[in-house]
Protein backbone atom coordinates (compact mmCIF):
# COMPACT_ATOMS: atom_id res chain seq x y z
CA UNK A 1 0.00 0.00 0.00
CA UNK A 2 1.08 3.55 -0.59
CA UNK A 3 2.57 5.17 2.45
CA UNK A 4 1.01 8.74 3.53
CA UNK A 5 3.31 11.36 4.86
CA UNK A 6 2.08 14.33 7.33
CA UNK A 7 4.02 16.87 9.10
CA UNK A 8 3.46 17.79 12.96
CA UNK A 9 5.54 20.16 15.15
CA UNK A 10 7.27 19.54 18.47
CA UNK A 11 7.79 23.09 19.59
CA UNK A 12 8.98 24.16 16.21
CA UNK A 13 10.71 21.67 14.95
CA UNK A 14 9.36 19.88 11.99
CA UNK A 15 8.93 16.20 11.93
CA UNK A 16 7.43 13.43 9.40
CA UNK A 17 5.08 11.06 10.45
CA UNK A 18 4.89 7.66 8.46
CA UNK A 19 1.27 6.86 8.63
CA UNK A 20 0.90 3.23 7.41
CA UNK A 21 3.31 1.35 9.80
CA UNK A 22 5.20 1.72 12.86
CA UNK A 23 8.74 4.24 12.75
CA UNK A 24 10.68 4.17 15.49
CA UNK A 25 11.61 7.43 18.06
CA UNK A 26 14.86 7.77 16.26
CA UNK A 27 13.75 7.61 13.01
CA UNK A 28 10.32 9.45 13.08
CA UNK A 29 12.08 12.59 15.33
CA UNK A 30 15.70 12.71 13.29
CA UNK A 31 16.40 16.22 12.99
CA UNK A 32 15.14 17.96 9.85
CA UNK A 33 16.72 22.11 10.07
CA UNK A 34 20.42 22.63 11.85
CA UNK A 35 18.66 23.69 14.89
CA UNK A 36 16.98 20.61 15.60
CA UNK A 37 20.50 18.92 16.05
CA UNK A 38 21.01 18.62 19.67
CA UNK A 39 24.05 20.00 21.22
CA UNK A 40 25.84 20.30 18.21
CA UNK A 41 25.84 24.59 17.78
CA UNK A 42 29.42 25.06 16.74
CA UNK A 43 29.57 22.57 14.07
CA UNK A 44 26.07 23.78 12.33
CA UNK A 45 27.21 27.44 13.16
CA UNK A 46 30.34 26.33 11.02
CA UNK A 47 27.82 24.98 8.46
CA UNK A 48 25.57 28.14 8.40
CA UNK A 49 28.46 30.30 8.14
CA UNK A 50 29.93 28.30 4.95
CA UNK A 51 26.54 28.72 3.29
CA UNK A 52 25.77 32.45 4.03
CA UNK A 53 29.36 33.54 2.65
CA UNK A 54 29.02 30.80 -0.44
CA UNK A 55 32.43 29.64 1.09
CA UNK A 56 31.06 25.58 1.78
CA UNK A 57 33.57 23.29 1.12
CA UNK A 58 33.39 19.98 -1.46
CA UNK A 59 34.24 17.80 1.36
CA UNK A 60 33.61 17.50 4.82
CA UNK A 61 34.60 14.52 7.38
CA UNK A 62 32.56 14.46 10.52
CA UNK A 63 34.02 12.88 13.56
CA UNK A 64 32.08 11.94 16.72
CA UNK A 65 30.59 9.25 18.68
CA UNK A 66 28.07 7.10 17.53
CA UNK A 67 24.33 8.51 17.51
CA UNK A 68 25.20 12.41 18.38
CA UNK A 69 23.84 13.66 14.78
CA UNK A 70 26.58 13.09 12.10
CA UNK A 71 24.59 11.63 9.43
CA UNK A 72 21.38 13.74 10.19
CA UNK A 73 23.58 17.01 9.55
CA UNK A 74 25.07 15.54 6.68
CA UNK A 75 21.45 14.97 5.12
CA UNK A 76 20.41 18.84 6.28
CA UNK A 77 23.71 20.38 4.74
CA UNK A 78 22.77 17.86 1.77
CA UNK A 79 19.00 19.64 1.73
CA UNK A 80 20.75 23.17 2.44
CA UNK A 81 23.09 22.83 -1.00
CA UNK A 82 20.07 21.37 -2.80
CA UNK A 83 16.81 23.12 -1.43
CA UNK A 84 15.02 24.71 -4.75
CA UNK A 85 12.39 27.59 -2.51
CA UNK A 86 15.48 28.32 -0.17
CA UNK A 87 18.92 29.33 0.53
CA UNK A 88 21.14 28.38 3.45
CA UNK A 89 17.97 27.01 5.76
CA UNK A 90 16.35 23.94 4.29
CA UNK A 91 12.77 24.54 3.91
CA UNK A 92 11.39 20.83 4.39
CA UNK A 93 8.58 21.23 1.64
CA UNK A 94 10.37 21.22 -1.78
CA UNK A 95 10.77 18.19 -3.91
CA UNK A 96 14.49 17.53 -3.28
CA UNK A 97 13.98 18.44 0.31
CA UNK A 98 11.22 15.55 1.01
CA UNK A 99 12.75 12.86 -0.88
CA UNK A 100 16.04 13.39 1.87
CA UNK A 101 13.91 13.29 4.47
CA UNK A 102 11.56 10.64 3.37
CA UNK A 103 14.85 8.64 2.91
CA UNK A 104 13.73 7.09 -0.75
CA UNK A 105 15.72 7.50 -3.65
CA UNK A 106 16.90 11.07 -4.22
CA UNK A 107 18.55 10.77 -7.66
CA UNK A 108 21.22 13.78 -6.88
CA UNK A 109 21.94 12.44 -3.35
CA UNK A 110 23.24 9.17 -2.92
CA UNK A 111 24.04 7.97 0.75
CA UNK A 112 26.47 4.65 0.96
CA UNK A 113 27.96 2.62 3.91
CA UNK A 114 31.89 2.18 3.82
CA UNK A 115 31.26 -1.43 5.31
CA UNK A 116 29.68 -2.87 2.15
CA UNK A 117 31.09 -0.55 0.09
CA UNK A 118 34.55 -0.69 0.70
CA UNK A 119 35.54 -2.13 -2.01
CA UNK A 120 38.36 -0.43 -4.93
CA UNK A 121 35.14 -1.05 -7.66
CA UNK A 122 32.17 0.25 -5.42
CA UNK A 123 34.68 3.39 -5.26
CA UNK A 124 35.39 3.59 -9.13
CA UNK A 125 31.38 3.05 -9.97
CA UNK A 126 30.93 6.20 -7.34
CA UNK A 127 33.35 7.99 -9.58
CA UNK A 128 31.81 7.07 -12.54
CA UNK A 129 28.34 8.87 -11.50
CA UNK A 130 29.89 11.72 -10.37
CA UNK A 131 30.61 12.78 -14.15
CA UNK A 132 26.43 13.45 -15.14
CA UNK A 133 25.48 16.77 -13.99
CA UNK A 134 22.67 16.60 -11.30
CA UNK A 135 19.15 16.14 -12.43
CA UNK A 136 17.11 18.94 -10.90
CA UNK A 137 19.47 19.54 -7.68
CA UNK A 138 22.42 22.04 -7.82
CA UNK A 139 25.16 19.46 -6.55
CA UNK A 140 25.45 15.79 -6.70
CA UNK A 141 26.08 15.03 -3.06
CA UNK A 142 27.71 11.46 -1.94
CA UNK A 143 27.19 10.44 1.66
CA UNK A 144 29.38 7.83 2.86
CA UNK A 145 28.68 6.67 6.56
CA UNK A 146 31.88 4.87 8.18
CA UNK A 147 34.20 6.15 5.74
CA UNK A 148 36.94 4.63 8.27
CA UNK A 149 35.57 0.97 6.76
CA UNK A 150 36.82 1.35 3.36
CA UNK A 151 40.12 -0.50 1.93
CA UNK A 152 43.34 1.29 1.46
CA UNK A 153 42.81 0.51 -2.37
CA UNK A 154 39.36 2.19 -2.15
CA UNK A 155 41.09 5.25 -0.11
CA UNK A 156 43.69 5.43 -2.81
CA UNK A 157 41.30 5.63 -6.02
CA UNK A 158 39.16 8.26 -4.19
CA UNK A 159 42.11 10.59 -3.45
CA UNK A 160 42.42 12.38 -6.64
CA UNK A 161 38.86 12.67 -7.02
CA UNK A 162 38.29 14.01 -3.43
CA UNK A 163 41.01 16.95 -4.08
CA UNK A 164 39.88 17.95 -7.31
CA UNK A 165 36.33 17.01 -7.84
CA UNK A 166 33.44 18.29 -10.23
CA UNK A 167 32.36 21.11 -9.85
CA UNK A 168 28.66 20.24 -9.36
CA UNK A 169 30.08 17.33 -6.34
CA UNK A 170 30.03 17.25 -2.62
CA UNK A 171 30.98 14.81 -0.34
CA UNK A 172 30.50 14.30 3.32
CA UNK A 173 32.44 11.37 4.94
CA UNK A 174 31.47 10.61 8.26
CA UNK A 175 33.22 8.38 11.16
CA UNK A 176 33.39 7.29 14.81
CA UNK A 177 37.05 6.76 14.39
CA UNK A 178 38.76 9.43 12.98
CA UNK A 179 42.32 7.97 13.25
CA UNK A 180 41.81 5.04 11.04
CA UNK A 181 40.84 7.86 8.09
CA UNK A 182 44.33 7.88 6.26
CA UNK A 183 45.81 11.32 6.83
CA UNK A 184 45.83 12.00 3.12
CA UNK A 185 42.16 11.42 3.11
CA UNK A 186 41.49 13.97 6.14
CA UNK A 187 44.11 16.64 4.37
CA UNK A 188 41.72 17.13 1.57
CA UNK A 189 38.49 17.71 3.67
CA UNK A 190 37.34 19.78 6.59
CA UNK A 191 37.65 18.28 9.62
CA UNK A 192 34.02 18.82 11.90
CA UNK A 193 34.30 17.15 15.73
CA UNK A 194 30.95 16.39 17.12
CA UNK A 195 30.56 15.94 20.60
CA UNK A 196 29.09 13.41 23.37
CA UNK A 197 25.94 15.25 24.44
CA UNK A 198 25.48 16.05 27.93
CA UNK A 199 22.88 13.89 29.52
CA UNK A 200 20.71 16.92 30.77
CA UNK A 201 20.46 17.83 26.76
CA UNK A 202 19.08 14.11 25.80
CA UNK A 203 16.73 14.35 28.96
CA UNK A 204 15.36 17.52 27.76
CA UNK A 205 15.07 16.16 24.67
CA UNK A 206 13.46 12.92 25.54
CA UNK A 207 11.16 14.93 27.74
CA UNK A 208 10.15 17.00 24.77
CA UNK A 209 9.37 13.46 22.99
CA UNK A 210 7.15 12.29 25.82
CA UNK A 211 5.17 14.88 25.70
CA UNK A 212 4.24 14.50 22.61
CA UNK A 213 3.51 11.13 22.10
CA UNK A 214 1.52 12.06 25.42
CA UNK A 215 3.99 8.99 27.47
CA UNK A 216 3.80 9.85 31.10
CA UNK A 217 7.72 8.94 32.61
CA UNK A 218 8.13 8.34 36.40
CA UNK A 219 10.33 11.26 37.97
CA UNK A 220 14.15 10.30 37.50
CA UNK A 221 13.38 7.91 34.72
CA UNK A 222 14.75 9.93 31.52
CA UNK A 223 17.40 11.45 33.81
CA UNK A 224 18.96 7.60 34.17
CA UNK A 225 18.12 7.01 30.74
CA UNK A 226 19.84 9.98 29.75
CA UNK A 227 22.87 8.39 31.60
CA UNK A 228 22.94 4.96 30.25
CA UNK A 229 22.97 6.16 26.95
CA UNK A 230 26.95 7.88 27.47
CA UNK A 231 26.14 10.81 25.35
CA UNK A 232 23.93 9.17 22.41
CA UNK A 233 20.63 10.58 21.31
CA UNK A 234 20.11 7.47 19.24
CA UNK A 235 20.63 5.36 21.89
CA UNK A 236 18.36 7.33 24.36
CA UNK A 237 15.49 6.94 22.10
CA UNK A 238 16.45 3.82 20.93
CA UNK A 239 15.82 2.31 25.08
CA UNK A 240 12.74 4.83 25.35
CA UNK A 241 10.65 3.20 22.67
CA UNK A 242 11.79 -0.14 24.39
CA UNK A 243 10.56 0.55 27.50
CA UNK A 244 7.31 2.17 26.24
CA UNK A 245 6.27 -0.97 24.16
CA UNK A 246 7.27 -3.29 27.71
CA UNK A 247 5.48 -1.42 29.77
CA UNK A 248 2.33 -1.04 27.60
CA UNK A 249 2.72 3.14 26.92
CA UNK A 250 3.76 3.26 30.34
CA UNK A 251 7.81 3.21 30.87
CA UNK A 252 8.40 2.26 34.72
CA UNK A 253 11.95 2.47 36.38
CA UNK A 254 11.50 -1.15 37.66
CA UNK A 255 11.14 -2.03 34.32
CA UNK A 256 14.63 0.22 33.29
CA UNK A 257 16.33 -1.69 35.75
CA UNK A 258 14.94 -5.39 34.39
CA UNK A 259 15.85 -4.21 31.08
CA UNK A 260 19.17 -2.72 31.54
CA UNK A 261 20.33 -4.68 34.02
CA UNK A 262 21.22 -1.27 36.40
CA UNK A 263 20.91 -1.27 40.14
CA UNK A 264 19.11 1.30 42.16
CA UNK A 265 21.28 4.34 43.39
CA UNK A 266 20.13 2.96 46.88
CA UNK A 267 21.24 -0.92 46.44
CA UNK A 268 24.62 0.83 45.03
CA UNK A 269 25.46 3.18 47.64
CA UNK A 270 24.56 0.59 50.30
CA UNK A 271 27.13 -2.04 48.62
CA UNK A 272 29.91 0.40 48.25
CA UNK A 273 29.39 1.75 51.46
CA UNK A 274 29.99 -1.67 53.46
CA UNK A 275 33.19 -1.31 51.39
CA UNK A 276 34.11 1.87 53.00
CA UNK A 277 33.18 0.43 56.13
CA UNK A 278 35.57 -2.54 56.06
CA UNK A 279 32.46 -4.91 55.97
CA UNK A 280 33.31 -7.38 53.53
CA UNK A 281 30.43 -9.49 55.01
CA UNK A 282 28.19 -6.85 54.07
CA UNK A 283 29.72 -6.47 50.95
CA UNK A 284 29.71 -10.20 49.50
CA UNK A 285 25.85 -10.16 50.66
CA UNK A 286 24.86 -7.05 48.64
CA UNK A 287 27.05 -8.49 45.63
CA UNK A 288 24.88 -11.84 45.61
CA UNK A 289 21.51 -9.74 46.27
CA UNK A 290 22.30 -7.72 42.74
CA UNK A 291 23.36 -10.20 41.06
CA UNK A 292 20.69 -12.62 42.20
CA UNK A 293 18.37 -9.72 40.84
CA UNK A 294 19.48 -9.94 37.26
CA UNK A 295 22.44 -7.88 37.44
CA UNK A 296 25.47 -8.99 34.94
CA UNK A 297 28.90 -9.23 36.83
CA UNK A 298 30.35 -6.32 34.06
CA UNK A 299 27.11 -4.14 34.80
CA UNK A 300 27.65 -4.12 38.43
CA UNK A 301 31.56 -3.22 38.27
CA UNK A 302 30.61 -0.65 35.80
CA UNK A 303 27.96 0.80 37.82
CA UNK A 304 30.18 0.89 41.40
CA UNK A 305 33.18 2.38 38.99
CA UNK A 306 30.79 5.01 37.93
CA UNK A 307 29.57 5.73 41.34
CA UNK A 308 33.18 5.23 42.96
CA UNK A 309 34.36 7.89 40.22
CA UNK A 310 31.39 10.63 41.52
CA UNK A 311 32.46 10.37 45.33
CA UNK A 312 35.97 10.65 43.76
CA UNK A 313 35.47 13.81 42.32
CA UNK A 314 33.05 14.71 45.86
CA UNK A 315 35.81 13.51 48.03
CA UNK A 316 38.30 15.62 46.15
CA UNK A 317 36.11 18.80 46.39
CA UNK A 318 34.73 19.04 42.67
CA UNK A 319 31.48 18.64 41.38
CA UNK A 320 30.76 15.20 39.79
CA UNK A 321 29.14 15.25 36.16
CA UNK A 322 25.67 14.47 35.09
CA UNK A 323 23.68 13.83 38.67
CA UNK A 324 20.78 14.95 40.11
CA UNK A 325 20.55 17.15 43.13
CA UNK A 326 19.67 13.81 45.33
CA UNK A 327 22.22 11.73 44.23
CA UNK A 328 25.09 14.80 44.43
CA UNK A 329 23.72 14.87 48.43
CA UNK A 330 23.82 11.51 48.59
CA UNK A 331 27.59 11.46 47.29
CA UNK A 332 28.20 14.42 50.07
CA UNK A 333 27.10 12.09 52.34
CA UNK A 334 28.95 9.10 51.61
CA UNK A 335 32.28 11.30 50.91
CA UNK A 336 32.26 12.34 54.69
CA UNK A 337 34.15 8.32 55.50
CA UNK A 338 35.83 8.10 52.84
CA UNK A 339 39.48 9.27 51.89
CA UNK A 340 40.79 10.29 48.47
CA UNK A 341 43.68 7.68 48.30
CA UNK A 342 41.06 5.34 49.85
CA UNK A 343 38.61 5.83 46.47
CA UNK A 344 41.78 5.92 44.33
CA UNK A 345 42.84 2.73 45.52
CA UNK A 346 38.99 0.97 44.95
CA UNK A 347 38.94 2.64 41.24
CA UNK A 348 42.37 0.92 40.51
CA UNK A 349 40.42 -2.46 42.28
CA UNK A 350 37.54 -1.97 39.74
CA UNK A 351 39.48 -0.88 36.51
CA UNK A 352 41.10 -4.33 37.38
CA UNK A 353 38.00 -6.03 37.58
CA UNK A 354 36.75 -5.08 34.37
CA UNK A 355 39.48 -5.88 32.33
CA UNK A 356 39.37 -9.93 34.09
CA UNK A 357 35.76 -9.86 32.97
CA UNK A 358 36.79 -9.32 29.52
CA UNK A 359 39.23 -12.44 30.01
CA UNK A 360 37.11 -15.04 32.34
CA UNK A 361 33.68 -16.67 31.63
CA UNK A 362 33.11 -17.10 35.30
CA UNK A 363 32.28 -13.22 36.15
CA UNK A 364 30.66 -14.04 39.81
CA UNK A 365 34.61 -14.86 41.01
CA UNK A 366 35.92 -11.56 39.73
CA UNK A 367 33.44 -9.91 41.18
CA UNK A 368 33.35 -11.32 44.52
CA UNK A 369 37.29 -10.50 44.80
CA UNK A 370 36.77 -7.38 43.64
CA UNK A 371 34.42 -6.99 46.62
CA UNK A 372 36.26 -8.66 49.17
CA UNK A 373 39.16 -6.73 47.94
CA UNK A 374 37.15 -3.15 48.32
CA UNK A 375 35.96 -3.94 52.24
CA UNK A 376 40.15 -4.47 52.94
CA UNK A 377 41.31 -0.95 51.41
CA UNK A 378 40.18 0.90 54.14
CA UNK A 379 42.05 -1.30 56.29
CA UNK A 380 45.06 -0.72 54.81
CA UNK A 381 48.61 1.74 55.75
CA UNK A 382 50.51 3.64 53.87
CA UNK A 383 53.87 1.36 54.96
CA UNK A 384 55.78 4.83 55.06
CA UNK A 385 53.19 6.31 57.70
CA UNK A 386 53.62 2.73 59.68
CA UNK A 387 57.06 2.87 59.84
CA UNK A 388 57.14 6.49 60.85
CA UNK A 389 54.65 5.66 63.93
CA UNK A 390 51.68 7.70 61.98
CA UNK A 391 49.45 5.16 61.41
CA UNK A 392 46.02 5.22 59.97
CA UNK A 393 42.50 4.76 61.29
CA UNK A 394 42.71 0.99 60.96
CA UNK A 395 46.08 -1.14 61.09
CA UNK A 396 46.45 -3.82 58.11
CA UNK A 397 46.60 -6.37 60.94
CA UNK A 398 46.18 -6.39 64.46
CA UNK A 399 49.40 -6.19 66.27
CA UNK A 400 50.86 -9.86 67.15
CA UNK A 401 51.50 -10.33 70.97
CA UNK A 402 54.16 -11.42 72.28
CA UNK A 403 54.94 -14.46 73.71
CA UNK A 404 55.78 -13.49 77.71
CA UNK A 405 54.52 -9.85 77.69
CA UNK A 406 54.01 -8.60 81.01
CA UNK A 407 50.86 -6.53 81.58
CA UNK A 408 51.62 -2.57 81.96
CA UNK A 409 51.74 -2.44 86.10
CA UNK A 410 48.83 -0.06 86.83
CA UNK A 411 47.50 0.55 83.51
CA UNK A 412 43.53 1.74 83.43
CA UNK A 413 40.75 -0.77 82.61
CA UNK A 414 40.53 1.49 78.94
CA UNK A 415 44.34 0.76 77.96
CA UNK A 416 44.00 -2.87 79.48
CA UNK A 417 40.90 -3.43 77.18
CA UNK A 418 42.92 -2.02 73.83
CA UNK A 419 45.60 -4.86 74.71
CA UNK A 420 44.83 -8.16 73.27
CA UNK A 421 43.06 -10.32 75.56
CA UNK A 422 45.62 -13.86 75.60
CA UNK A 423 47.88 -11.43 76.43
CA UNK A 424 46.01 -9.78 79.61
CA UNK A 425 44.85 -13.37 80.31
CA UNK A 426 47.97 -14.98 80.43
CA UNK A 427 50.56 -12.04 81.30
CA UNK A 428 51.56 -12.09 85.18
CA UNK A 429 51.73 -9.24 87.03
CA UNK A 430 54.64 -7.55 87.62
CA UNK A 431 55.55 -5.16 90.73
CA UNK A 432 55.66 -1.36 89.80
CA UNK A 433 59.49 -0.09 89.82
CA UNK A 434 60.57 1.92 92.67
CA UNK A 435 61.62 5.09 91.97
CA UNK A 436 65.25 6.09 92.44
CA UNK A 437 65.66 8.96 95.15
CA UNK A 438 67.33 12.01 93.16
CA UNK A 439 71.24 13.50 94.14
CA UNK A 440 71.22 15.76 97.24
CA UNK A 441 73.35 18.24 94.61
CA UNK A 442 70.26 18.41 92.25
CA UNK A 443 67.59 21.02 92.34
CA UNK A 444 64.45 19.93 93.75
CA UNK A 445 62.61 18.24 90.45
CA UNK A 446 58.21 18.80 90.13
CA UNK A 447 55.77 16.95 91.53
CA UNK A 448 56.29 13.27 89.12
CA UNK A 449 52.69 11.54 88.72
CA UNK A 450 52.47 8.06 89.99
CA UNK A 451 53.98 5.57 87.67
CA UNK A 452 50.95 4.05 86.83
CA UNK A 453 49.38 6.90 86.21
CA UNK A 454 52.18 8.26 84.28
CA UNK A 455 52.48 5.43 82.13
CA UNK A 456 49.06 5.45 80.71
CA UNK A 457 48.55 9.12 80.09
CA UNK A 458 51.89 8.95 78.26
CA UNK A 459 50.73 5.94 75.90
CA UNK A 460 47.66 7.78 75.49
CA UNK A 461 49.41 11.14 74.44
CA UNK A 462 52.33 9.82 72.15
CA UNK A 463 49.95 6.94 70.43
CA UNK A 464 47.47 10.13 69.66
CA UNK A 465 46.17 8.96 66.05
CA UNK A 466 48.71 5.60 65.82
CA UNK A 467 46.86 2.36 66.63
CA UNK A 468 50.06 0.63 65.91
CA UNK A 469 52.09 2.74 68.29
CA UNK A 470 50.35 2.50 71.26
CA UNK A 471 50.37 -1.72 70.65
CA UNK A 472 53.84 -1.46 70.85
CA UNK A 473 54.55 1.18 73.51
CA UNK A 474 51.86 -1.22 75.63
CA UNK A 475 54.58 -3.82 75.14
CA UNK A 476 56.86 -2.24 77.28
CA UNK A 477 57.03 -3.43 81.03
CA UNK A 478 58.16 -0.06 82.50
CA UNK A 479 57.61 3.22 81.36
CA UNK A 480 58.57 5.58 84.22
CA UNK A 481 60.41 9.07 84.72
CA UNK A 482 64.01 8.80 86.75
CA UNK A 483 65.08 12.21 87.69
CA UNK A 484 64.70 14.54 84.58
CA UNK A 485 65.10 11.19 81.93
CA UNK A 486 62.19 9.11 80.35
CA UNK A 487 63.16 5.18 81.02
CA UNK A 488 61.55 3.00 78.65
CA UNK A 489 62.39 -0.79 79.41
CA UNK A 490 61.06 -3.19 76.83
CA UNK A 491 59.30 -6.51 78.32
CA UNK A 492 60.94 -8.88 75.69
CA UNK A 493 61.87 -9.05 72.31
CA UNK A 494 62.56 -6.21 69.73
CA UNK A 495 59.53 -3.27 69.55
CA UNK A 496 58.21 -2.44 66.24
CA UNK A 497 59.25 1.06 66.77
CA UNK A 498 63.14 1.79 67.68
CA UNK A 499 62.46 4.97 70.44
CA UNK A 500 66.11 6.17 69.06
CA UNK A 501 64.74 7.12 65.72
CA UNK A 502 64.95 10.87 65.76
CA UNK A 503 60.79 11.61 64.75
CA UNK A 504 59.95 8.34 66.95
CA UNK A 505 62.06 9.80 69.86
CA UNK A 506 60.46 13.37 69.29
CA UNK A 507 57.16 12.45 69.57
CA UNK A 508 58.22 10.76 72.89
CA UNK A 509 59.84 13.35 74.37
CA UNK A 510 56.64 15.95 73.35
CA UNK A 511 54.51 13.09 74.90
CA UNK A 512 56.72 13.16 78.06
CA UNK A 513 56.46 16.63 78.07
CA UNK A 514 53.01 17.04 77.89
CA UNK A 515 52.03 15.14 80.70
CA UNK A 516 55.15 15.58 82.88
CA UNK A 517 54.88 19.39 82.55
CA UNK A 518 58.75 19.69 82.08
CA UNK A 519 61.64 19.01 79.10
CA UNK A 520 62.77 15.05 80.08
CA UNK A 521 65.72 13.05 77.99
CA UNK A 522 65.15 9.81 77.09
CA UNK A 523 67.02 6.35 78.62
CA UNK A 524 65.98 2.72 76.86
CA UNK A 525 67.21 0.25 79.27
CA UNK A 526 67.81 -3.61 77.87
CA UNK A 527 64.99 -5.80 77.27
CA UNK A 528 64.06 -7.55 80.87
CA UNK A 529 64.21 -11.03 79.68
CA UNK A 530 62.31 -14.02 81.62
CA UNK A 531 66.32 -15.34 82.78
CA UNK A 532 67.95 -11.58 82.28
CA UNK A 533 69.13 -12.93 78.93
CA UNK A 534 71.07 -10.65 77.11
CA UNK A 535 69.17 -8.73 73.86
CA UNK A 536 69.77 -10.42 70.68
CA UNK A 537 72.99 -8.99 68.86
CA UNK A 538 72.22 -6.88 65.58
CA UNK A 539 72.78 -8.55 61.86
CA UNK A 540 76.41 -8.48 60.66
CA UNK A 541 77.15 -5.09 59.41
CA UNK A 542 73.81 -3.02 61.57
CA UNK A 543 74.47 -1.26 64.39
CA UNK A 544 72.75 -1.95 67.37
CA UNK A 545 69.53 0.09 68.52
CA UNK A 546 69.43 1.21 64.42
CA UNK A 547 65.95 0.54 63.98
CA UNK A 548 66.03 -0.81 60.48
CA UNK A 549 63.31 -2.96 59.01
CA UNK A 550 64.89 -6.20 60.22
CA UNK A 551 64.63 -5.54 63.48
CA UNK A 552 60.97 -4.25 62.86
CA UNK A 553 60.06 -7.71 61.59
CA UNK A 554 61.54 -9.78 63.89
CA UNK A 555 59.83 -8.22 66.72
CA UNK A 556 56.71 -7.80 65.19
CA UNK A 557 56.78 -11.96 64.61
CA UNK A 558 58.35 -13.55 67.49
CA UNK A 559 60.03 -16.26 67.01
CA UNK A 560 61.26 -15.64 63.72
CA UNK A 561 64.73 -15.51 62.32
CA UNK A 562 66.53 -13.55 59.43
CA UNK A 563 68.14 -15.15 56.65
CA UNK A 564 70.92 -14.07 54.40
CA UNK A 565 71.20 -14.86 51.02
Amino acid sequence: PQRRAGWTGLGGVARLRVMAGYTVLATRYRPRVFDDVVGQRDAAQVLRAGLAGGRSAHAYLFSGPRGVGKTSMARILAKAWNCLTAEGEPCGTCAVCRAIDEGVDALDVVEIDGASHNRVENVRELIETLRFRPVEARYRVTIVDEVHMLSTSAFNALLKTLEEPPSHAKFILATTEPLKVPETIRSRCQLIDFRRLAADEIAARLTAICAEEQVTAPPGLLERIARHARGGLRDALSLLDQLIAYGDGQPTVADFERLTGRLSPQTLHALLGAALAGDTAAALAAGSDALARGARPADLVEQLTELAQGLLVTAAGGQPADRTSEEQAALRQLAKVASVDQLVAMLDVLVEAAARLRQRHDGRLVVELALVTLARVPLLQDVADVLAGRGGAAPARPAAPPTAAPASPAAPASTAAAAPATRSAAAPQVAPARPVPQPSAAPAPAPRPEAGDFSARFIEAAARGSRSLRADLQRYGSIRVEGDELVLQPSGGAPLFDPREPQIRQRLLDAAREVSGRTLGLRVLPAAGPSGARPASPPPGRAAGAGDLDQRILGDWPGSERVDF
